[in-house]
């Protein structure tokens, strides 16, 4: 009986240890699981945070890695400020255009300045004067004419280009120099580089040269 007793004790132990090896291979593999998991999701939301879409030139979509997105804000400023340029002074003899390019400024820029900007001139009657006149106005801008100093927020901005204002007869080419600030903000459809510009300033836009067109041959 006591040998029969002993012997059914030590089953039992057998078993209670086999039960807690189990047990314990169980949680392990539980906690392996977990931990895979959880690597694999944190790995997946980094990755998804390493990559940025840049516009290129205000067209094409590129993308980039987070350890080049220094780079490529740089390029993305000087893009932005290069349209909001445009839509300020490469104008066409249409009120319903020259109101809509405004307008698309001040998704992209400080919307008091740009207001201030476009009543100034429409006070002076330099709209009603391109209309009449039937004056198209292109900016000329190349890239390594704009600095923009990202060592600081808000970027401080300088803007080196020319204005051409082409009539019927004549074509004048003028001085534009500008310069202003940007500050990061959220990303939108009407702002795809998630910036603003901030007190914008008109430094130079002095006439260089005008020269005579032949309406008949030289149309542009």
């Amino acid at each position: 009986m006591d040998a029969q007793y002993f012997k059914n004790l030590g089953s039992i132990e057998r078993s209670f240890k086999f039960i807690r090896v189990v047990m314990f291979g169980v949680i392990i593999g539980f906690i392996l699981f977990g931990m895979g998991i959880s690597y694999w999701a944190f790995d997946t939301v980094d990755k998804s945070r390493q990559r940025a879409y840049v516009i290129e030139h205000g067209s094409s979509i590129m993308l980039t890695l987070a350890q080049e997105h220094n780079i490529n804000r740089s390029a993305e400023a000087k893009d932005h400020v290069k349209s909001f340029l445009k839509l300020l002074f490469e104008l066409e003899p249409d009120e319903e255009q020259i109101k809509k390019s405004f307008e698309r400024a001040t998704y992209m820029g400080d919307r008091a300045s740009v207001y201030r900007i476009y009543t100034d001139l429409k006070e002076k009657g330099y709209f009603t004067n391109l209309i009449q006149g039937d004056v198209h106005l292109k900016v000329q801008i190349e890239m390594d004419e704009i600095t923009v100093n990202m060592t600081q927020s808000p970027y401080s901005f300088r803007i080196k280009g020319r204005q051409v204002l082409i009539r019927e007869t004549s074509m004048t080419t003028r001085n534009l120099e500008v310069e202003g600030y940007l500050v990061d903000v959220q990303r939108t459809d009407n702002n795809t580089h998630g910036f603003n510009v901030e007190r914008f300033k008109v430094l130079d836009q002095r006439d260089i040269e005008t020269i005579t067109r032949n309406p008949d041959g030289d149309k542009l």
